[in-house]
């Protein structure tokens, strides 16, 4: 009995829901996103056939097809959507997903787009991953002429990136970039790899329409304990924290799927 009761305990999963704010240059970020799905592991425990094949089934998981609007003059969740889904793994990890920007779409500076990957205590916001106890691994838009007084031409994608040694205090882009237009339908895809011990032996790639845009060795993170992914992100927002990220229209991106696996 006190085994099955330790196996049920393993694989519940409750849901959580609550805001967040993110920051970038200088605004100030919650660590809190929406968890739509947290699965809280236990340490541990000796694992039967079933039970790891359940454990297996819920680090994987899907998403329907949503269409999310940015706000007029608004920056960071607030005038978009921050959530996120409870996973875990302690090795690989990749999330695959369509992005569309839809017609019209007002480039302004950029912002963070697109589904990703949380590590440990999940940095992003400004908050640097130097401590070793976490790190992401997400996307984001930029216009380098863009404001909110000009939709902008020229936009592309880029990897944004938290880990132990980030060189800034802000999500490293490794100088990539992949242009991108409105209206087009993109297939993206994410992968992580953690590392060992304090080794630089992890990696993260960034794909996009099936080019390599990234493909870095990493030092996710140094502390055993935080050594795990354990949520996947859905951030879509502007920002940036200046004005010039606003815009003074509406617009939206339109994801048509998104899956997501320990493999």
């Amino acid at each position: 009995m006190k085994k099955n009761l330790k196996l049920i305990g393993l694989l519940f999963i409750a849901a959580l829901v609550f805001n967040s704010c993110e920051k970038e240059q200088d605004l100030n970020e919650s660590q809190n996103t929406t968890k739509e799905v947290q699965q809280t592991p236990e340490q541990d425990v000796s694992f039967d056939g079933k039970t790891a094949k359940s454990a297996a089934a819920l680090a994987a998981g899907t998403a329907g097809a949503r269409t999310i609007t940015l706000q007029t003059n608004t920056l960071s969740c607030p005038g978009g959507l921050c959530t996120s889904y409870g996973v875990w793994s302690s090795g690989l990890y990749t999330v695959w997903f369509q992005m569309r920007f839809n017609s019209g779409f007002y480039w302004s500076r950029g912002g963070k787009c697109g589904y990703g990957i949380l590590i440990g205590d999940q940095n992003t916001g400004g908050d640097p991953g130097w401590d070793g106890n976490g790190g992401s691994a997400r996307f984001m838009w930029y216009c380098p002429n863009g404001s909110n007084s000009a939709k902008g031409s020229g936009a592309y994608l880029q990897p944004y990136v938290y880990y132990k040694d980030q060189p800034g205090q802000y999500g490293n882009d490794f100088g990539k970039k992949y242009y991108i237009q409105e209206g087009v339908t993109y297939n993206c895809q994410i992968s992580v790899k953690l590392n060992t011990g304090s080794n630089t032996d992890g990696y993260v790639k960034y794909y996009v329409n099936g080019t390599e845009i990234l493909n870095q060795k990493i030092r996710w993170v140094t502390n055993d304990s935080k050594r795990n992914v354990n949520a996947v992100s859905l951030h879509t927002f502007r920002g940036g924290s200046q004005e010039y990220w606003k815009a003074p229209v509406t617009s939206s991106i339109y994801y048509p799927s998104a899956s997501w696996d320990a493999l």
